[in-house]
This record gives structure tokens, sequence and C-alpha cells, in this order.
């Protein structure tokens, strides 16, 4: 116990006053210091426990932080460390986790869409449905194919209260720069209503809302190119749960999600590195149609059962996802011919079928030993196809099955010290029809592709090593596997030969080395650092190839680190921070780490610090404050143009606000996001080095709210 009281008491001698203070009203504050139990590692189990590094976005902080974003992309860019930010746009394809690719999951139901990448699996879901999100970090195999930077599992909201009908109305409106343009103005309406009667829990939510156009700094309407503004999001929760038994719980979950843009701009002008794209009022094509996701579907039924057997639960699921998404619309020019010379509008529709099934046994062997074991079976039915608007295909359908049994150990000694072990099988059987390539040009060769079957086997292992026995040091170790297709469909929608086995289809398989700590060196005061290294034989990095995106298969590694602190400084005053950083290299010649990755893996450098303080009960005021770095690592060419992903990366600084005041059963929230009105271009804008993505992010937008519960 030596090292923890001497940590302790270094702590208490350089903040006593302070932590006396702290302490008196600890329980009046939102800050939490007991542990946090987390689900999508798949055994339940404390995260400093996890041997991997988590971060937890709870309830309460998503309320507040939805007072000011209540989009997901610029949430979890502003929120979760090793996270790049929202580009501000629909698409979230640079809005990596470590440098690469997350698994999205809500309840476990996978959002991203292997067969073809929508860019668009973070916005499936409006964040008055989500309880909590959980953010695994690392290279992983524990849901399958897809999360080689991670996993990010958002989890709905279900009934929490013993009343028989309780619930809560919301209204909100918001406006950009207090009113100073006329189309600037959006609202949101959100409804839920829950309860529990006898064995019958329920919660049905509702939640309508409408941005204005957006709007920068300067005034100028942004270009609504894939655009956030001028867009009109429903989204419908249904969770329903009956206890069969004290031990047995059957529960139904169903989501609908819809985010589309109506809007009366037309884009126009961007010079990459002079001027931004801007939005102006006009008549867009004839033949265009809205923008955006015109419906997400998502449900599971599940059973769960406790003792099914000796020292065993169960758990066992079926769900299924429907997704249809629409892009802008794209006019051929000599200069970018697009498909055979026409415009058009392309789409991507995905359906997904599994079935999930696991036990968790418990072995004790003595107090200060015990294990338990989780083993079970995944299956996936998945079906995805890239159609244009008018009914070409430029990816045709391609349908796989997942076949997936897994075993995790996880084993404690002397309370303190767990050791896990894990191993998964992935067999994925691609089913590719014969298929004709969507030229861009008419003169280019026709290809007719030959279909056939993809197979891909592949095992994945991890190991994990977390000390406990300190509360003041909780350091880890760990070592894990992912792997990826990753985007089929963007390599065979570009295929230059006309059979399948010539063409490049192998996946990213990715070795994930991490080495961490967490740590409460005092009552009031939370730390936790990691650093990290990943390699893949074959990347996933995304180069351009004549006007398209492709995928660069040089070998990668991505290495880096994360820190983050959190503390109670007085009863009513708390803080935090958090800084991330990390690199990229391929080996483009084979033999060295010769090129930095694209930035449109790796973000720049990002450093962020909130302050809470409550001036009187039941009131708060909280500012954020976000910088991010500079990342300039490409040349340009002979004419000084950059090649599109190598952009210069200037830096950002942001200051958000939030203020709130419960008033009996009611809620008022003010939120102010960019607060003094800075004037800058989107990570994504810059990085890209387009000229017609070259737009300005959103100026000062005030939102207030208020919310009524019974």
């Amino acid at each position: 116990m030596k090292p923890f009281f001497f940590k302790s008491l270094a702590c208490l001698a350089l903040f006593m006053p302070l932590q006396m203070l702290a302490q008196r009203h600890l329980q009046d504050t939102t800050f939490q210091l007991r542990d946090v139990v987390i689900s999508t590692t798949r055994i339940p189990e404390v995260k400093q426990n996890a041997a991997a590094s988590v971060t937890i976005i709870g309830h309460q902080q998503l309320e507040a932080v939805s007072k000011v974003a209540p989009d997901m992309s610029t949430l979890l860019g502003l929120l979760a460390p090793g996270m790049a930010l929202s580009s501000n746009t629909t698409s979230s394809r640079s809005q990596t986790l470590r440098g690469r690719s997350a698994l999205v999951l809500i309840d476990g139901i996978p959002q991203s869409t292997p067969l073809r990448s929508t860019d668009r699996d973070i916005r499936t879901i409006d964040v008055a449905a989500i309880d909590h999100i959980e953010i695994v970090k690392g290279s992983t195999a524990l849901y399958g194919n897809g999360a080689i930077g991670g996993l990010i599992n958002i989890i709905t909201k279900k009934n929490s209260s013993a009343e028989t009908l309780a619930g809560q109305t919301a209204i909100a409106g918001s406006t950009y720069n207090f009113f100073s343009q006329s189309k600037g103005q959006g609202y949101r309406l959100s409804q839920q209503l829950y309860g529990k009667l006898h064995n019958f829990d329920y919660l049905v939510s509702g939640t309508f809302g409408r941005t204005g156009s957006s709007i920068d700094g300067d005034g100028q309407f942004i270009s609504p190119r894939y655009g956030l503004g001028d867009t009109y999001t429903s989204n419908a929760l249904v969770t329903l749960g009956y206890q069969l038994s004290p031990k047995n719980r059957l529960e139904l979950m169903y989501n609908f999600y819809r985010s589309l843009q109506d809007t009366p701009l037309i884009p126009q002008g961007g010079k990459y590195l002079i001027s931004p794209a801007i939005g102006i009022i006009g008549n867009r094509d004839p033949q265009a149609v809205d923008e955006g996701t015109r419906y997400n579907h998502n449900g599971y039924l599940k059973f769960t059962s406790k003792q099914i057997f000796a020292h065993t639960d169960l758990e066992a699921s079926v769900f299924g996802s429907s997704l249809y998404t629409i892009f802008d619309f794209r006019r051929a020019n000599p200069t970018q011919p697009r498909w055979e010379e026409t415009s058009g509008q392309s789409a991507i529709k995905d359906r997904k079928l599994g079935l999930r099934a696991q036990f968790n046994t418990r072995l004790v062997f003595s107090e200060q030993a015990f294990t338990h074991i989780l083993y079970g079976y995944d299956y996936l039915f998945n079906k995805t196809a890239q159609p244009l608007v008018d009914g070409r295909y430029w990816m045709p359908w391609l349908t796989s099955n997942t076949h997936a049994p897994f075993i995790q150990t996880k084993t404690t000694l002397f309370q303190w010290l767990n050791v896990k072990i894990g191993a998964r099988y992935d067999a994925i059987n691609v089913h590719v029809p014969d298929y004709q390539v969507l030229r861009n040009r008419l003169s280019d060769p026709l290809i007719d592709v030959k279909g056939g079957h993809l197979n891909y086997n592949n095992l994945s292992f991890n190991a994990g090593l977390s000390f406990n026995k300190y509360r003041a040091f909780q350091p880890f170790v760990a070592y894990s596997q992912g792997f990826s297709i990753f985007d089929l469909g963007r390599t065979l929608r570009a295929a230059k030969a006309d059979v399948l086995a010539h063409i490049a289809t192998e996946p990213v398989k990715t070795n994930n080395y991490e080495l961490g700590v967490y740590s409460v060196p005092c009552s009031w005061l939370k730390l936790n650092a990691s650093f990290f290294y990943t390699y893949a034989k074959l990347g996933s990095d995304l180069k351009i190839d004549h006007g398209f995106w492709v995928v660069n298969r040089s070998p990668q590694k991505v290495y880096g680190m994360e820190l983050e602190a959190d503390a109670q400084i007085l009863p009513n005053l708390k803080a935090g921070a958090n800084f991330s950083w990390f690199e990229g290299k391929l080996k483009s010649n084979g033999t060295s780490w010769n090129q930095y990755m694209s930035n449109v893996s790796i973000p720049a450098a990002k450093f962020s610090l909130y302050a809470q303080y409550q001036p009187i009960k039941h009131t708060y005021l909280q500012l954020q404050y976000l910088h991010t770095g500079k990342r300039h690592r490409f040349s340009p060419d002979a004419s000084g143009n950059y090649a599109e992903g190598e952009g210069i990366v200037n830096r950002i600084n942001l200051l958000n606000f939030t203020a709130g005041v419960d008033v009996k059963q009611w809620n008022f929230a003010l939120g102010v996001s960019n607060l003094l009105n800075y004037t800058y271009y989107t990570p994504s804008s810059m990085l890209m080095a387009r000229n017609a993505e070259y737009a300005h992010a959103d100026g000062r937008n005030i939102t207030f709210t208020a919310t009524f519960k019974y």
C-alpha cells in the first residue's frame, strides 16, 4: 500500500484546501468517480479492467453538448479523443478513429457498410434517442469485419422509471449570429413517453427538426454541397421490455432515422487557398433529388437469461437494418466526365439480417481467482448496391454471408490482476454477380466482369493484462487484431480486369499494440493516458485516381498517444482536458517508410478543454475550448496544386458556451457554438484541396431549448 499512500499524500499536500471543499458537496454535482461498467467489450466489466482505451460519453454529457451540437458527427468530433473533427457535412470520410475506419453500432447492430461504404455511418440516428455512447479504441474483431480503428457503440434509451407513465417534451429554436440572416433559423421538437406496468416496460421517442441555411462567420451562406444546412431530420424510437421471470427478459427495439436536404441554395465558386465555396439562391438541376438518408431502419428482438444453467447467462438476439442514402448531384463536364459522360446522382442501398448468441460462464476457483468465459456465434447476411438514381448501377448488388464463432476469457487473480485472451474466426463469402463497369467516358474500353465468389477466412486474436491494485496506478497492456474487407465495392466499380480473381480484393488486417494507464490519485481527480502502435501489411488509405477515390494498398503504420484529465476543483466547479496526437506512414516503395498517410486518414493534433461552473443550485455554465494543430506533410506539384487529400490543414481555435437552469419541472438551456464567431475553413475542406469543397465552417449559432419533464 505504500505507493498509493505516498501518491495520495503528495496530491493532498498540493490541493488539500480544494479537495476538502469538493468532498463536502461531491454528491450534489454531476461529476462521477464511481466505476463505469461497459458492455461493448461483450463481457460487462468496469472500463479500467478492460485492458483497452475506452471513452464513455454519458447521458448527462450528451444532453449538455447536444444543446450546442445536436449533429452526431459534430458531437463525436468534439468529445472523443482520437477521433477527427466533423467535416461539417453529411460525409464522415475523413472522420477517422486513430487514423482508421471505425465500426459504428447501434445497440450492437452494424451501421457500417463494408461492401460499399456510405461515409454516413455516424449520422444514422438522432442524439435524442441515445442514452450513452461507448467507444473502444484500437483494432479489434470483437464484432467482426470493420473495426480496424475501433468500435463506436451507440446505446439507445430505455425506460428507467418506476412510474406507469412519465415523459418529457422539448422544443428548441436556433439562429445564426442573433438573426442576422433570414434563412439561418432552425427548430427541433422532441417527445418521449416511458414507464413500467407490472412486468412490462416501454419507451417511445419521436424527434423532428429542421436546420436553417448554414452561415459562416462573415455572414455568407456556406456551400450546400453535402451540407448540413436546410436539412430536415426525423427519428422514432420504440423500446419494449417484458420480464418473463426474475431471471428471464424479452426486449424489442426499433429505430427509424431520416435526414434529407431541401435547400434554396446552389453552390458557387471556391478556389483552394484563395476563397471559399459559397451558397447562392438559385434553382437546382431538375434531374436532382433531395440528398441525404431517405431511411435507416434498425431493430432487434433480444432474449436474456440469468443462470440459464449453472453459473451461465445467455444473451440471444436477431436483428436487422435497412438503409437508403443518396449522394449529391454531379454534373459532367469536359475536365471531369462522370458516368458515361452524363450527369447523375448515386445512392447506396444496404440490407442486413443477423443472429447473435453468446453464453457467459463464471468459474470461481476461490475468492482470489475466478474466470469469465464468453463463447458464442454470430451470423450476418448483408446485401449492398450502389445504383444511380436514374436506374444504372455503379456497383451491382453484392451479397455476403458471415459465420463467426468466438471465445473470450477474462481471469481475475488476487482481485486486482486481470488477464484477457480471446479469438474469433470469421468466414465471409461474398457473391459478386456478372456486371459491366460503368465508364467515365464512352471512349473508355467496355469491361464486362465475370462474377463469382470471394471468400475471406480470418482468425483474430486479442490479449490484455490490467493491474488494478492501486486506484492511483492502474496500468494495462494489450494486443489485438482487426480486419476489414474495406469498401469492397469501391474497388470493384473501378475494375480494370474482366476476371474477379484478377482484381485486388484482399482484406486489411491490422495488429494493434497499446500501453495505457488509468489513475485516480485523489478522490476528486481522474487521469488516463494511452500509447498505441498499429501495423497493416495491406493499407486502407484512400488516394485519388482520375477523379475517383481508390484504396492505396501500401503497408501502413499508425502510432500516437491520448491523454485525459477530469477534476472536481470546487464543489461547484469542475474541469477537464484531453489531448490526442498520432501519425501515419506508408511503405510505398516496399522497403522503407518513405511517405506520410494522407490527411483523409490522419488528422492534426487535437486539444480540448472544458470548465463547468454552478453559480447557484440548479444552474450551470460551461465553456469548451477546442484547438487543432497544423498538418503540412505534402508538397504541391509543378503547377502549385496539391493532390486531393494532401492539402494544408491549418490550426483551428473554437469556443463553445452552454448555460442551463432548472425551474421545478422545467429546464431551460442556452447553447452557443463558435462563441467568438470565428471564420475558418473546415479541416476536411482544407485537406481535400478541391475548389468545390473548400468551404467555411459555421459561424456563431445560438440555440435555446426548453424541456418539460413529467
